[in-house]
């Protein structure tokens, strides 16, 4: 992200980056429309995004209500309708749900936010995602999701642990909603993040489990602001599902894993894996080593007993360095100093504000804001940009705190919500703040509590503190009757060196009205607050709550201004505009270090200078001039790194076509010969000459019922480069585990049915196949025949059945039983003798 260093800072603990006017933003609803073929069409539907470094803004988007009628997806042929759900559709993705339609808008909104963040952490999207789409499944409950599993041909639901699964068998992902409004997005942005990482290539146990789940665990960690439609994801520190909590308890409890140790432990780490993930990236350079060891990964696609193993070498020999690897994730986990704690409560976060979920009459919930201030620059002071200025706000000096309360109308008459100052914190809760292990004494914390009770008074009361006696003060009339109308309030705090300054302030719709008081207090007690160590306090309401805090200088916090650049397409976290150009130059030096002498250390010189946006002129120019260099250098050897183009053969509709991305800003020029070939024997040639635009190209291949294989020879040329390439493919695609039935007679005139399974992408796949026959005439006893099953990742099998031949007709039906790699399935196959 960009960083603003100022002597005075407003600091607002969120995570969403706010600039567009409240107003403006209210506009912004996705478009509903019918279900015509146009319509529906991935290429004719829009989606009008704004992406600045993890931040997405959704201006416009286009759904359509398919009902019944089930959209072509990655998951085609596996997946089906259900009782009570239907199918809706945005530009990229499928989602089969029986919720009501503002909930269905709400997840495809979030998923087309999240979809640009997805493709730059994989570095790519899927094959031909220009018409096929991600399917999602997103039910009222786990039951009724259990029971679209059932018709999908699963024979559990989803895990017992799990608020949703993604399956290896059709790439959808499952998801039900729990009772926490943050996870019911949270579940759908990462099973979904599962499913696009499936539809690369099929699967996704390529990828070891720091990867899989540390990415879509990191990617959910997100920040949503429905009135402003903003979405940020990747977000580090933050109070709902503290995966900074959760993997500060998991290392130490396990004496401070290495990077290396964790990725050899299949066991599930979540707090583990999301440190490996936001440790790679939160550099330009490791990022950049990151993007190509996931690269040389999905390349190499290890079947999944080998993953670890090969993602241990590959990991060694893609870093450099690998000591100092794993020193610098060392260092990075143990200066780990979270911003917030959740004491108690089930506290919410919408946009820059907080809120209880719950509506408990007793209890006061507390969350705690404790910025860390360090000069650390992989740990800025917050991950979260200013608030937006209020008139209600004052925050002018580092003495001052404030918080914006924003009344829930019909809730204006109970309840208390406002703020704490912290002093002292005993030794205990200070080594539990360290580690997270043990227990908290939480009523051991001395705090100064401001409550606004009711809307109709302020309550102030200290705990730990010696010889302070509560105080209280009601709300003027005017005041009240301006929070009547408007139902926001904010509450200023000046602490003194002897006295404590509170304003109130809200609006009646034409003036400020304010009521301010000084409370008196003793110099220990002044003494031990700290305007920079706040809690927010809530109970029996469902009240938002902003805080604003005063920050110094010393983090440097993050910061982006979403109005200035409104239509950027920047995913990158330090908005460098030749990320893409940095990203092919690095691969080059990489791929040719031999010829390239040096041009590691060049470019690690040149990364270490991306973080401060003053430097991104200078290093676009410094680019260029290496490129040309390299160009010079390495000549035609050089031409798949330079220019990144890339191309392969794939299929839509189970029909082969040629997809070529040129992610360049110049002209790609195509020459190639297509044979279609059975047994080595060409059958049939087409020949291919075309220029080619920057961007993806779809391009149609003739059909071939009779070919086994497809051969594409490729002679290209760019920027007075040219590689030869040739490209071999199967002219049917492979689908993981899928089962055709087929029926002959031999001699004899018995008749013989072949049913031919195909194995998984990886894994092992084990079961038994059964063909039943049942007459429709009259009652026979039951026939079958059977058949262990046991296949390796991309053979296939036959198994053939034998069944006398009689005049009666007969229903045949093959049904395989199988664990495919963990996922109990069932497969049927059905036809009238």
């Amino acid at each position: 992200m960009k960083k603003l260093s100022l002597t005075l800072l407003l600091l607002l603990l969120a995570a969403c980056q706010k600039e567009l006017q409240a107003d403006t933003a209210q506009t912004v609803q996705p478009q509903t429309t019918t279900s015509s073929a146009m319509e529906t069409d991935p290429q004719q539907m829009q989606v009008d995004l704004s992406v600045q470094g993890y931040t997405s803004t959704l201006h416009k988007m286009d759904i359509a209500f398919l009902g019944k009628t089930i959209p072509y997806t990655y998951s085609d042929g596996k997946i089906g309708n259900s009782r009570g759900y239907d199918w809706w559709v945005s530009k990229h993705f499928a989602l089969k749900s029986d919720l009501p339609k503002e909930k269905v808008t709400l997840y495809l909104a979030l998923l087309e936010m999240a979809y640009p963040h997805y493709v730059a952490l994989f570095g790519m999207e899927p094959p031909n995602i220009e018409r096929q789409r991600i399917a999602v499944v997103y039910g009222s409950s786990r039951d009724r999701v259990r029971e679209a599993m059932l018709d999908d041909g699963f024979l559990r639901g989803v895990h017992k642990t799990a608020g949703g699964e993604t399956m290896f068998y059709n790439r959808a992902g499952y998801n039900f909603p729990s009772h926490r409004e943050h996870h019911q997005r949270y579940i759908v942005i990462h099973e979904t993040m599962h499913a696009f990482h499936m539809a690369l290539n099929g699967h996704s146990t390529w990828a070891p489990n720091w990867i899989t789940e540390g990415l879509a665990d990191s990617v959910a960690h997100h920040v949503y602001d429905a009135k402003q439609k903003q979405l940020t994801v990747m977000v580090f520190d933050r109070a709902p599902m503290n995966y900074i909590e959760t993997g500060l308890k998991q290392y130490y409890s396990a004496d401070k894993p290495t990077l290396e140790q964790i990725n050899d432990d299949p066991a599930l780490k979540r707090g583990l894996n999301f440190f490996i993930i936001h440790y790679l990236l939160s550099s330009p350079e490791r990022a950049q080593y990151f993007a190509y060891f996931v690269q040389q990964l999905r390349l190499a696609n290890p079947h999944s007993d080998a993953t670890l193993s090969t993602a241990n070498s590959l990991l060694k020999h893609t870093f450099k360095d690998w000591q100092a690897i794993e020193q610098g994730f060392a260092d990075f986990v143990q200066n780990i100093k979270p911003s917030f704690h959740i004491v108690s409560g089930p506290w919410e976060q919408n946009g820059n504000a907080y809120w209880l979920r719950n509506t408990d009459s007793n209890t006061l919930s507390r969350l705690d804001i404790n910025p860390a201030l360090t000069t650390d620059v992989s740990h800025p002071v917050m991950d979260f940009p200013a608030p937006q200025v209020n008139a209600l706000i004052d925050l002018t000096n580092k003495h001052q705190v404030a918080a914006l309360i924003e009344f829930e109308p019909a809730q204006l008459q109970r309840g208390e919500i406002g703020i704490a100052m912290q002093g002292k914190r005993s030794e205990q809760n200070q080594q539990y703040r360290t580690t997270f292990i043990g227990n908290e004494q939480a009523n051991d914390d001395q705090l100064l509590k401001l409550l606004i009770v009711d809307a109709e008074r302020l309550i102030i009361t200290a705990r730990n503190f010696k010889d302070f006696q509560p105080v209280q003060i009601a709300l003027s009339p005017e005041l009240k009757a301006a929070l009547a109308q408007h139902a926001t309030l904010g509450l200023n705090l000046t602490l003194g060196s002897s006295q404590l300054t509170v304003g109130l302030k809200a609006d009646n719709g034409t003036n400020i009205i304010g009521q301010t008081f000084t409370l008196a207090l003793s110099t220990k007690i002044t003494a031990a607050l700290d305007t920079q160590k706040i809690s927010l306090l809530s109970k029996n309401n469902n009240h938002q709550i902003t805080p604003y805090l005063f920050a110094t200088p010393a983090g440097d916090a993050k910061y982006l201004n979403l109005a200035a650049q409104n239509q950027t397409q920047l995913t990158d976290p330090w908005l460098f505009t030749g990320y893409k150009l940095l990203n092919r130059v690095f691969r080059t030096c990489q791929q040719h270090q031999r010829k390239l002498v040096n041009c590691d250390v060049e470019l690690s010189k040149l990364m270490a200078k991306l973080p401060q946006p003053s430097n991104h002129t200078a290093i676009n120019a410094e680019l260029a001039v290496i490129f040309n260099r390299y160009k010079t250098l390495l000549g035609n050897s050089g031409f798949s790194a330079l220019s990144g183009i890339n191309s392969g053969v794939y299929y839509h509709h189970n029909k082969a076509f040629l997809r070529v991305e040129n992610p360049t800003d110049f002209e790609l020029q195509l020459a190639a010969q297509v044979s279609f070939a059975t047994a080595g024997k060409v059958l049939n040639k087409h020949h291919l000459r075309q220029l080619l635009k920057p961007g993806i190209h779809n391009i149609h291949l003739p059909a071939s019922t009779q070919a086994q294989t497809i051969v594409v020879e490729q002679d290209l040329n760019w920027q007075g480069l040219n590689k030869t390439r040739e490209i071999s493919a199967a002219n049917v695609p492979f689908n993981g585990v899928r089962m055709t039935l087929t029926q002959t007679k031999n001699n004899a005139g018995d008749w013989l049915f072949t049913a031919t399974l195909s194995g998984p992408y990886s894994g092992a796949t084990t079961g038994q196949i059964t063909l039943t026959a049942t007459p429709f005439i009259q009652l026979e006893s039951v026939m079958t025949q059977k058949h262990p099953v046991e296949i390796a990742p991309y053979a296939v099998q036959n198994y053939q059945f034998k069944f006398t031949a009689s005049s009666e007709p007969m229903l045949i039906t093959v049904t395989a039983l199988l664990d495919v790699d963990g996922e109990e399935i069932r497969l049927i196959k059905r036809l009238n003798l």
